[in-house]
């Protein structure tokens, strides 16, 4: 088995994707272990690379078939003039340039054309500006694929952390919360842990929804009417789970080092104590999807694009997060 082929979008160009890309690609072990094929703008990864990394060479090609072993090849796969793109600055020939790169993985991805995706980082307000009325990569992919159970699982060093609702504003949140959805992200966890992580018997903690896992009631009853049930169907189906743990407490290193996986609620609940030991420190894989998909935890980061500023260890982490999974 040879080196796996391994898609990566561009992201958004008014943003850091195309420079956190080719100087993720500097890296002599990722070019080693990985046959990179960039998604993209050949204008815009040109002038990233004379940019941020000199000496790195890449080969344009016209076709999925002409990928070359020993090279970085590019794919363009997208018609929006370069010159139209204004750092910093969203716009509709960004999302679109954006959203051209992801479609053209995805249908590679699909058709057995590359082993895994890696997607930099691209705009939820540019995807709009395009014409898509997605959250995120996530959902657009999950729509793409007509995947209808799939979860955003975050991979760390000390643990790992799968979102129970995504792209969601806090006051929404509760109304999207039942137990059916629930059980399915506990189902999700479990069989990636089984499948990709080679974990025979996983243990997964539930976060409650409520300070003090609502306190009886007291301060929520979203415990005891949505996820508890949730946690005990799981239970009948083999499923180690365990909860609901209050946020505050389920993280700390006593309580989170018990765990395989820990299931959050909402965004930043799951987030913010992922991202505490710095960003660019946790990979996001998505479950659920008929191919591999992993992309770093941050955006595209616009107040900082152009300026070189950008630090390419996300992505780096997500390239060899993809590299491993397709090796297994």
């Amino acid at each position: 088995m040879g080196n796996p082929k391994i898609g990566i979008t561009m992201g958004d160009p008014a943003g850091i994707g195309p420079e956190v890309v080719v100087k993720a690609l500097k890296s002599v072990e990722i070019r080693k272990n990985c046959i990179p094929v960039i998604f993209g703008s050949y204008g815009i990864i040109l002038q990233a690379a004379r940019k941020y990394a000199k000496n790195l060479k890449i080969t344009k090609i016209e076709s999925l078939d002409e990928i070359e072993e020993s090279k970085i090849n590019l794919f363009d796969c997208t018609n929006m003039n370069p010159k139209k793109i204004k750092t910093g600055k969203l716009n509709y020939v960004s999302g679109k340039m954006a959203i051209d790169s992801v479609l053209a993985c995805a249908v590679a991805c699909l058709n057995k054309k590359i082993d895994a995706m890696v997607t930099a980082p691209l705009s939820k307000k540019g995807l709009h500006l395009a014409g898509y009325n997605f959250p995120g990569h996530t959902e657009l992919l999950a729509c793409l694929t007509k995947s209808k159970s799939f979860a955003m699982m975050f991979v760390a060093e000390k643990f790992k952390v799968i979102l129970a609702t995504t792209h969601l504003s806090l006051s929404e949140v509760s109304k999207h919360l039942s137990t059916k959805l629930i059980l399915e992200k506990m189902e999700l966890a479990n069989f990636g842990l089984k499948s990709i992580f080679k974990i025979k018997k996983p243990r997964i903690g539930v976060c409650a929804l409520n300070p003090h896992a609502g306190e009886s009631g007291i301060f929520g009853k979203e415990e005891k009417k949505v996820i508890l049930p949730a946690i005990n169907l799981a239970g009948e189906r083999k499923i180690n789970v365990f909860g609901p743990y209050p946020a505050d407490s389920i993280f700390s290193p006593k309580i989170s080092t018990k765990f395989d996986c820990i299931l959050a609620m909402y965004h930043d609940q799951g987030l913010i104590p992922l991202k505490i030991s710095g960003i660019g420190n946790a990979v996001n894989l998505t479950l659920g999807l008929p191919f591999i998909r992993t992309s770093p935890d941050h955006g595209t980061a616009p107040d900082i694009a152009g300026k070189g500023k950008a630090d390419p260890k996300g992505m780096k982490r997500a390239i060899q997060l993809a590299i491993h999974l397709s090796q297994k």
